[in-house]
Order: C-alpha cells, then structure tokens, then sequence
C-alpha cells in the first residue's frame, strides 16, 4: 500500500539519491506513513520547492548530511507535538543538523546528564558517600569504657544522604556496640545530618509524590526511602488485605476492593467506535488512590478491577521521623536500652569541644558506579541527592535545590557551557519547571566527548536492546537500532526525549539531542512507532559528503 505514495512523491528522489539502506524497511514494516501521516495510500506528499529543486547555491552550501536529515524531518515530524533537535558529527567534530534547537523545553530525565557532568567536576570520581558510627570524645570508644554493658555517654549516627544506604548497611554499623558489650546507652542517641529539610523540589507533580520514584531527597535516607507490599483480594466487592514487606514503621489502612471484571464490563453500554462517547465509557471508573498524612501514616482507597493481587510501593513522607523509629527498632532488636532518639544537624553540635572518634563507617560504592547507575536505571534518587551533594560541595554548607541548581550552572559555566537562559529546579529532571533547549543538552555531550576525564559517561549511557532504560524500549530492541544507539532518556506525560550517540552506515558516529513535548497520551497510543526511533532509522542512512567520499 505504501508504493504508490513512494512512486507519486519526491520522496522518491531521496530514496534514488541516497539509496538507504533501512528507509524502506521503516516506511513499510513499521508502518510509519500510516502513522505519521493519517491520509490515503493515493494521497501525494507535498515538499517545500527548496527540497524538490535546490538552488545552485543551496546545492554548494549544504553538506547532503543536513540535506538528507532535512528532507526527511519534513515527511516524518509529527504535527501535533514540539521539536528540538541537534545532531553533532563526533567525527568531524561540527554541527550537521538542527531544528529549533534553541527552544527552551522540557527535558524530563535527560537533565541527568546535566547532573552526571556537575557532580564529577565537583566532588570528583572518587567520591563516596560515609555514613558514621562515632561519639565525641578523647579517645576511641573501647570495651573498657562500657561498665556492665552500659556505656554513658552519647552515640551518633551520622548520615550524609546516601541514596544507596540499605535497612542492613545500617542494622551492620549498630551492631557495633552490641560487639563493645554494649546493652544500654545512658546517653543521647542523636541522628546527625548535615543537608537541608527541603524535601521535594520545585515542580514536581503533587500525585507523584507518594510513588517510590519520587522520593523525598533527605540527609536520611533507608531502602531508597521507599516500602513495599501487596494488596489481595479477599473476595470480589470486600476490602481487600494489604501486606508490607520487612515490618517498617509506617502506618497503613485501606478499604480498597477488588472488582470482578466481568460485572464491570457489563456496566458500560456499547457504543460506535472512534466517538469521544467510546473513549468517556471505553475504562470503568476503577482506580486506587493513596492518601498521605503526617507521622508516615496512609490510607489506599478505591478499586483494581481483577483477582490478581498487585504489588505497592510507597514513598516515605517523613524521613526523618522513619529513620529515627528504624534506629530504635534496630537498637532493640540488638538487645540494647536506649532513649528515644533525636535529631540535630552538625552546626547544633559545634559546641562540643572533643573530636569525633568513629566506631564504625559505611561507604557507598564511588561516583563513577552511582552514576551509571543513575544513567542506566535513570535513578531519581540518586540525581537529586548528587545535586544536593554538589550544593554542599559548592557552598561548604548545606543547600536546598534552588542553591544547588544555580551551583550546577556554575560549575558546568566553567567547563563552557552557557545555561544563562536555561531553568535547572532539580537534577533528575523530575520538575516540570526544568526548562533547556536541544543545543544546551548537546553542549553538555560535546563537552563529555571532547574533555578525556569525562568520557566514561558516554560509556554509561543505556545500549539499545542490551541496558537499561533502552534494553526493552520498542523499536529500540530490535534491528536497525539494536546495538547502535547508546542514550539517555526522558519521559514523563506529553515528553518523549532522547540523548546520547549513534552508530550510523556511513561510519560515523553522532551526538544527538532529540526532545518532543506535547505529546498526549491520546496521539501516543495512535503512534505504530515512537518519533525518534523513526529519526535515529533516518540517521542509520546519513550519507557522506564529498570530502570524505574522497
């Protein structure tokens, strides 16, 4: 069916010219035309006259790279959503194509790479992040200092908001002073910390903010901030049973229910497809909902139409306070008497004259690891907590996330690039007040390729159909794509982004920043095929220019 239009448009010069290599695989198999376009297999395709009959002047002006991506940017971008891209010859070392480049827009988890630069200009690849056991005192804390097992004096538990620190790491380093002959404190157990109390950052969605991956970014952070559980039924329209893992100090109750799905079909009435009647009627009225309250308390209402139970996981809302009952939990656990712990931050204990004299430390793994985590998984997490790390780093003193974002466009100032008119809200790119354009993101990737001791995060990024977020990303798992497409990407509601390098037939490879905003759920569904796969299949086929066919 895709003959005709292929026969009856200047598409056919691109394709005689060019001759690539998988543009008709992808116009065909993915069914892209249909896709993109929405009209008959009779209709025309229309190009602008500079594409169908170049001036002499615009023929020795621009490189057939620019020409071919041009060309088919016009047949293939969507009409409904916003474009930013830039794409970067690593060869070459120049720019051979863009398109509202300069436009600033929603960068969603490609503001990572942003974060992955910054932090290792700051705190360098050898960074850890150290969680202390320690006292204040003269000496080191021995043995002898503990008469029958009470030790009096006070013990601090010093945490640096490590986004990797685990309910065991933290069991191991209190298991300590059970190895002193410790079986009471006298004193003070006091949770040290040295960040801020800014929780969340500026932007992000409030009905994120009980999902695991919007954590809150704390100096106290156990399992990722985050428990899990389950919900299952108890019998269909009854309040379903709700079980948590691990037995964490966090309150939860639920009169939520299971439905069966056969009585929820038959609530709704057949209607004619492809009317707004269809879509209003075409989901029952079923969902959970989580409601949040104060002391790490929640309530899960409303209904999941099916038998099958459902996993749950739950972001803390007060870490402070989680990290306070885990420590207690843990402490008597171990068999050891102690007060009820409290909180202060560094500053409230300057007074205090002796140095610290640590018991037992935790270390998380180096930068260079967190953050190829961070870029494979795309870990919030541990983006936000960097950023706050950076602030610290930057200021020597804690930071909340205006602070620190405003110290991330100076560090990155000083490595050449300009965010001047960009608005950085956090480092995961989870706030929708983010705003950056596809020639700041590019600047970013020049600058990675081009300076040695930052390199290793082109080589962190995700491989199509091998790691990470792209491993299972459709189109991407799969030849053409498959193995050549090494990216960061950035999705939220209406934002499709992609970022990193390709592999194309030419030999080259290519640095690109693909940002779409605007996309609604509604056109997304419709799609037989996400925009940049489509591009990066276009790319596969860059042809030389005449200097290097040379």
């Amino acid at each position: 069916m895709y003959l005709p239009i292929l026969a009856a448009s200047p598409l056919k010069q691109l394709y005689l010219q060019f001759k690539p290599k998988y543009l008709w695989p992808l116009l065909t198999s993915l069914s892209v035309m249909t896709s993109v376009f929405s009209f008959p297999a009779s209709a025309e395709i229309t190009l602008p006259p500079s594409l169908i009959t170049p001036s002499v002047e615009q023929a020795s002006s621009t490189e057939p790279v620019t020409q071919y991506l041009n060309g088919m940017l016009q047949l293939l971008k969507p009409a409904y959503s916003q474009l930013g891209i830039s794409v970067w010859d690593m060869t070459t070392q120049q720019t051979v194509f863009t398109y509202n480049n300069q436009s600033l827009m929603q960068p969603a988890s490609i503001q990572k790479l942003l974060t992955a630069l910054a932090a290792t200009k700051q705190l360098g690849r050898g960074f850890t992040y150290q969680t202390h056991l320690s006292t204040f005192a003269n000496a080191p804390l021995t043995k002898q200092q503990v008469i029958n097992g009470v030790y009096h004096g006070d013990i601090y538990i010093e945490f640096s908001g490590d986004p990797t620190l685990t309910y065991q790491d933290l069991q191991q380093l209190l298991t300590s002073l059970k190895q002193l002959g410790i079986h009471k404190i006298d004193g003070q157990v006091v949770l040290l910390s040295e960040q801020d109390s800014q929780l969340q950052a500026p932007g992000w969605v409030w009905d994120d903010l009980g999902i695991c991956y919007a954590a809150p970014i704390s100096p106290f952070i156990i399992d990722k901030n985050c428990v899990y559980g389950r919900l299952s039924t108890k019998g269909y329209d009854k309040t379903a049973n709700i079980t948590m893992m691990g037995k964490r100090p966090i309150e939860i109750t639920n009169d939520a229910y299971f439905v069966n799905p056969v009585m929820a079909k038959s609530q709704y009435k057949a209607v004619p497809a492809g009317t707004v009647h269809t879509q209003a009627n075409s989901q029952p009225d079923c969902k959970l909902t989580l409601a949040r309250f104060d002391n790490n308390r929640y309530h899960l209402t409303g209904c999941h139409i099916g038998a099958k139970s459902i996993p749950l996981a739950i972001a803390i809302t007060d870490p402070e306070l989680y990290a306070t009952r885990i420590i207690s939990k843990q402490l008597t656990a171990l068999g050891i008497q102690h007060k009820a712990p409290m909180v202060l931050s560094h500053q409230q204990i300057t007074s205090n004259a002796n140095p610290r004299q640590v018991i037992a430390s935790h270390h998380s793994a180096s930068l260079t690891a967190l953050l190829s985590t961070m870029l494979l998984k795309s870990d919030n997490l541990i983006a936000d907590s960097l950023l706050k790390k950076v602030g610290e780093s930057y200021y020597q003193s804690a930071s909340d996330f205006a602070r620190s974002s405003q110290a991330m466009k100076a560090i990155l100032y000083s490595l050449g690039i300009d965010l001047a008119d960009a608005n950085l809200a956090d480092g995961s790119g989870l706030s929708r007040y983010n705003l950056l354009s596809a020639e700041q993101v590019l600047s970013v990737l020049t600058t990675v390729y081009q300076m040695p001791e930052y390199h290793f995060l082109l080589d962190s990024l995700p491989e199509s159909g091998v790691s990470g977020t792209l491993r299972y990303k459709r189109y991407f798992n799969k030849s053409p794509l498959k193995h050549h497409v090494f990216a960061k990407t950035g999705s939220m509601l209406g934002v499709a982004n992609l970022a990193g390098k390709v592999k194309a037939s030419n030999g080259h490879e290519y640095l690109f920043v693909l940002i779409e905003n605007g996309i609604s759920p509604q056109i997304k569904k419709q799609q037989k095929a996400p925009f940049s796969a489509v591009f990066l299949q276009t790319m596969m086929d860059v042809p030389l220019n005449n200097s290097q066919k040379q």
